[in-house]
């Protein structure tokens, strides 16, 4: 079986768990995998866009990140070249 490229959806999904493992390991917690972990990070990363907004107008407010990261992942989805593996 051939590695997924790094572009692939398949590699995507697979650095977000990494980064969500760590992430769930940061809090002193165990990592579950679980949608619930994800969205403590979606909600933790809306606080960071938050402040990076604050700091600078220049980058995005959390609703447009929000628009402009459902924008990426609607694109990746639709890719046909793209062969999505569910797990």
């Amino acid at each position: 079986m051939t590695p997924p490229s790094a572009s692939s959806n398949s590699a995507r999904a697979e650095r977000a768990k990494a980064a969500l493992h760590h992430y769930v390991e940061a809090k002193g917690e165990v990592f579950e995998s679980s949608s619930d972990e994800v969205c403590d990070l979606v909600a933790d990363l809306l606080h960071l866009t938050r402040r990076l907004h604050s700091q600078n107008s220049h980058e995005r407010n959390p609703e447009q990140m929000l628009a402009m990261a459902q924008m990426h992942f609607d694109a990746e989805i639709s890719d046909p070249e793209e062969e999505e593996e569910v797990a």
